[in-house]
């Protein structure tokens, strides 16, 4: 382990986190919540507030950018009260006092119920900021329940629960349930982040054995039905049989954290079988990591200019590795492939214009969308929350 380079990575690393969030002049949270022409920088998607088709300041990608901030202030409270001041702007400014009760400001989050998995993942930060008495649970005990109580309708009368949770998929969730017709696959890997680790971090809490036992289950199905024979993971799935065959970086990396972040908080006498299928999942990934560290947007096939090396999904392994390697789940054997990979990102992809080569989107359709040259951003959302995160795992390599 060279600790000379890989400080010199972090300290790089640190002053782009820095610049693009806390001293930013431009992603201030209020700012740009409370107004409906901003936009964080990292918002690539840029959802019309005034439309609001279901998540604008609420979404996911600006989610996984606050919890990987999250992460930072968890390894350091003391040192990083900015920080968490700035998480802490971003959560109280899509809150309202409504009848006397704090509620997601529809308006400022554009928040709706009735999209899919996508609209809980952020829910996974207000676990993290609560104490367990402020209007961070409140919130949050509302969105549990639209999960998994079988008599809490959504705002379009459907119970998620009964409608769009299935015993033939393991009890996982259908990916999107916003249109009439169901998804030409109902099981997204992506899917499994945007909901398990919100759900486990708050059974835990509040000692909920029953959902619990129900996240491993989804876990362990997923483990089952969407490997592939050469060790990667399907993009999305009905079945073992019905698979959306492509092995997409991102989609591979949403699963690898969903299963760390759960396994932190899963009662011990599941957590065998979670490591089995974590170490697994990482050795099928460290067949085709690329000589530079970073793997390629879809995983199997040769880097060209269409399948290029991925930031987000690299990133993504990065820290599920690293979080493996701390919690013990995984050999400190584990270590070099991953510090080589974040080292890749800083070096390949970390230039004066931003973080690169972070791939926009891609539908599970099993049609090849994972190719369009333009959908290489930098900076986006959804591969800078990530990359903090990396970043935050990185800092326990540094005593």
């Amino acid at each position: 382990m060279d600790r000379k380079k890989i400080a010199e990575a972090l300290k790089k690393v640190r002053s782009y986190i820095d610049d693009l969030t806390i001293n930013s002049k431009v992603n201030i949270p209020h700012v740009v919540i409370r107004e409906q022409n901003k936009y964080f920088s990292w918002d690539n998607e840029k959802r019309n507030p005034l439309e609001q088709p279901y998540l604008f300041n609420w979404s996911y990608y600006n989610g996984v950018v606050m919890e990987g901030l999250y992460y930072i202030f968890q390894k350091n409270p003391t040192k990083e009260q900015n920080i968490y001041e700035y998480i802490k702007d971003y959560l109280d400014s899509m809150i309202m006092n409504d009848n006397g009760q704090n509620v997601l400001n529809s308006n400022w989050a554009g928040y709706v119920d009735y999209h899919g998995v996508d609209c809980y993942k952020t829910a996974s930060l207000l676990i993290n900021m609560s104490d367990g008495q402020d209007s961070y649970f409140k919130i949050a005990t509302d969105l549990y329940q639209d999960l998994t109580f079988d008599n809490h309708p959504n705002t379009k009368g459907n119970v998620i629960s009964l409608k769009y949770m299935e015993k033939a998929l393991g009890y996982n969730y259908w990916h999107g349930w916003g249109k009439p017709n169901p998804p030409k696959y109902k099981v997204w890997l992506d899917g499994i982040y945007m909901v398990q680790p919100f759900l486990a971090r708050y059974a835990a809490r509040i000692n909920d054995s029953k959902q619990l036992a129900l996240i491993n289950e989804r876990l362990a199905w997923v483990a089952l039905n969407m490997r592939a024979n050469n060790g990667l993971y399907y993009h999305a799935v009905n079945s073992k049989e019905d698979v959306c065959s492509y092995h997409w970086l991102r989609a591979i990396g949403w699963y690898g954290m969903a299963m760390v972040d759960v396994m932190e908080v899963l009662p011990a006498k599941y957590l065998e079988e979670r490591k089995k299928s974590l170490i697994l999942f990482v050795d099928g990934m460290l067949k085709y990591q690329h000589p530079s560290g970073l793997w390629a947007n879809l995983v199997d096939q040769i880097v060209t200019a269409s399948n290029r090396l991925e930031t987000s999904g690299t990133a993504m392994l990065v820290y599920t590795i690293l979080k493996g390697v701390r919690n013990k789940w995984l050999s400190t054997d584990y270590l070099e492939p991953a510090i080589k990979a974040f080292l890749g990102i800083v070096d390949l992809k970390l230039t004066e214009e931003g973080l690169k080569d972070i791939y926009f989107k891609a539908s599970a359709t099993n049609l090849n969308n994972y190719e369009q040259i333009d959908y290489y951003l930098v900076d986006e959302g959804k591969g800078v929350g990530p990359f903090i995160m990396a970043y935050s795992e990185m800092l326990y390599l540094i005593k």
